[in-house]
């Protein structure tokens, strides 16, 4: 893994600031796919750390530090690799490259137990506050599961631990709109731009009678689902056909 901290190239993560913003996650972060020495949207998720840090109040370094930094961590890399750039409420940030590990091919989800408090102050905020996305993806894994499903207050399904929905019924495709307290991902935001996908508002039983689900993120992109606790999922054309498209305007315009 190569590691900047305050802009300075360092060998290993015990170089990391003694901070007690970092023990006590108070700060944000961004994660983002690289292909080669080139991140993928990286415009995009400045503009979503600058939103984030305005509502938290966090005081960001220069952009142009930022890029530099990253330009730098991805010299003469090649494949695709994973960026972690961290900030904290103290002043400190840091920003991570290293391989991206190969996913599987589709992933299994599992209705989360407790309801998801959309009108929280870090509703929609990157935040390094993680504990509940954590403790969401460890009772699935004690379940067989990959991650876990929110639902807010209200019955409607939010998102994973991990990553945005994206769900096909019919021929169109739709997410959960933001007002149920899902974080504004970068591949969900080019979605709708690209592909028209509709914001929507689906209880967990309206959601399972979808004819398809997937999973959205920054490093895996599109992940089909193969199963929501009893139901099974098909492989599907018209997904399958998004991913292909997805990908190709995604890596032939690397910075949208």
């Amino acid at each position: 893994m190569k590691l900047l901290i305050n802009g300075i190239s360092q060998s290993d993560v015990s170089k990391l600031p003694n901070s007690d913003a970092l023990l006590r996650g108070d700060g944000l972060f961004e994660t983002i796919l690289a292909i080669d020495d080139k991140p993928v949207a990286l415009d995009r998720h400045l503009a979503r750390l600058e939103r984030s840090a305005d509502k938290l109040q966090i005081t960001l370094p220069a952009s142009i530090d930022i890029k530099v930094g990253i330009s730098n961590l991805l010299e003469a890399q090649t494949g695709q690799s994973k960026v972690r750039l961290v900030v904290l409420s103290d002043g400190n940030w840091f920003i991570s490259a290293e391989p991206l590990v190969e996913s599987a091919q589709s992933i299994s989800l599992t209705k989360f137990s407790d309801p998801f408090n959309s009108k929280s102050g870090l509703v929609g905020i990157k935040s390094i506050s993680y504990g509940l996305s954590l403790l969401a993806v460890r009772k699935a894994k004690q379940l067989g599961f990959d991650d876990s499903i929110f639902i807010n207050e209200e019955g409607f399904v939010v998102e994973t631990g991990f990553s945005n929905l994206l769900i096909l019924s019919g021929s169109t495709w739709q997410t959960p709109a933001l007002s149920t307290g899902c974080l504004p991902g970068i591949t969900r935001e080019l979605l709708i731009k690209w592909f028209d996908v509709q914001e929507v508002e689906l209880t967990y039983e309206q959601f399972l009678a979808k004819d398809a689900i997937y999973t959205t993120s920054c490093l895996r992109l599109i992940q089909p689902v193969k199963k929501v606790d009893d139901k099974l999922f098909n492989e599907n054309r018209l997904g399958n056909e998004l991913i292909t498209q997805f990908k190709e305007k995604l890596f032939s315009n690397i910075n949208p």
